[in-house]
């Protein structure tokens, strides 16, 4: 008999943000990644357009929180993006969904991700209902990624713990943030220079 495998629900995901702390929503919208067409064709063709890709363009991030002391951080991450702070304000994204379990599951990760929109609460004394915040958050490149699992996760682990106490304590990075490498990269991410402008800021902060 051939082994089960259900899928899995959508009730349970978190957020990863460069910078911020792990975010719990209560609604995230991942956005499509589509590629224009560009139809062409030559005399000695057979009587069917050739299908040619174009540009790659990639929907917003929706998300949606109560409003807590916490839900803060999305507020002021907006706030950089007016203020023109842009080199602040990009960052790298993570979408986790977790399974029954409460384990990453799948993951979704974005490049140069920053907040476009901010829909604050609207409010009725009449009722009875959370205030709900709203995040549209733009990108230049998402794939899905597998979700590393057994020793090599627990050595992640270990390394980050590692990390985490020679900064002192700072704000928590994205060790599972890669793309993936080799030919065929998914939606025409550039590997080589996501990495050069990581490496350039750790740089950076040491000196």
């Amino acid at each position: 008999m051939a082994t089960r495998t259900d899928p899995y629900r959508q009730l349970r995901f978190i957020l990863e943000i460069e910078g911020l702390v792990t975010a719990g929503f209560s609604r995230c919208d991942l956005p499509s990644a589509t590629s224009a067409v560009v139809e062409y064709r030559e005399g000695a063709d057979p009587p069917t357009p050739r299908k040619l890709p174009c540009l790659n363009e990639y929907g917003p991030l929706v998300l949606e929180v109560g409003v807590t002391d916490r839900s803060l951080e999305l507020s002021e991450w907006r706030t950089l993006v007016e203020q023109g702070k842009m080199d602040e304000a990009r960052r790298d994204a993570a979408v986790v969904l977790l399974d029954a379990t409460g384990n990453p599951a799948a993951r979704w990760v974005f490049r140069e991700a920053w907040p476009s929109k901010y829909d604050a609460p609207r409010l009725d004394a009449m009722a009875s209902e959370v205030a709900v915040e709203r995040l549209v958050v733009v990108h230049e490149g998402f794939a899905r990624i597998a979700v590393e699992t057994g020793s090599d996760e627990g050595d992640e682990s270990e390394n980050d713990g590692d990390d985490s106490e020679s900064d002192g304590g700072s704000s928590p990075s994205l060790p599972d943030l890669d793309f993936p490498v080799g030919e065929g990269l998914p939606q025409g991410i550039d590997e080589s220079r996501l990495k050069a402008t990581r490496a350039e800021g750790e740089a950076s902060d040491e000196t």
